[in-house]
């Protein structure tokens, strides 16, 4: 997982991966089947110690800028452990495609999807409690806060500031409520 989240996923080969983690390249096959299965289950570990926290996040019942702010924190500041990349591994899979299989490719649609309707319920709740004031759908607001979680992560894979990030972040999410 810290190999692809770490490096160009397209350019990091399954000899490699065997080599680092010391696992011979027909035992990785026996396990996962090929890369695809690898990187799979390398998504879905991912989706359970990373993801999974930001989805109670946003079902909790703290207010919505409470919420909000904590989304920031942890966009900007969660992986940023000096045992940890910097980034997210599912946003950077999200933007290398081209480089998934396709049951990877199936994985990352099913968590876009998933993240989408939790953002969007989140929002859906926040305006009947009043704490939304954005004029905006909840489909819609759900895509902005995708896309600027997804930039935010992109600039902290290529080493930007993570508190210029932050601010960078808070900004963009000032005129949501």
């Amino acid at each position: 997982m810290e190999a692809y989240w770490k490096e160009d996923i397209g350019s990091l080969s399954l000899n490699e991966i065997c080599r680092r983690s010391g696992v011979s390249k027909p035992g990785l096959y026996r396990e996962f089947s090929n890369e695809d299965g690898l990187m799979k289950a390398v998504l879905i570990r991912y989706q359970e110690q990373v993801l999974n926290p930001v989805q109670q996040m946003l079902n909790s019942e703290t207010s919505f800028r409470e919420t909000l702010d904590s989304l920031v924190s942890f966009a900007t500041s969660a992986s940023c452990h000096h045992e940890t990349p910097m980034g997210c591994l599912f946003i950077k899979m999200r933007e290398s495609r081209t480089h998934l299989g396709e049951a990877t490719r199936a994985q990352v649609d099913f968590l876009e999807e998933q993240g989408l309707a939790a953002f969007r319920k989140w929002v859906e709740r926040s305006k009947v409690k009043g704490e939304f004031s954005a004029d905006m759908s909840p489909e819609f607001a759900a895509t902005y806060i995708d896309a600027q979680i997804s930039y935010a992560s992109s600039q902290l894979t290529r080493g930007e500031d993570p508190e210029i990030v932050k601010k960078i972040l808070s900004v963009a999410f000032s005129m949501l409520g």
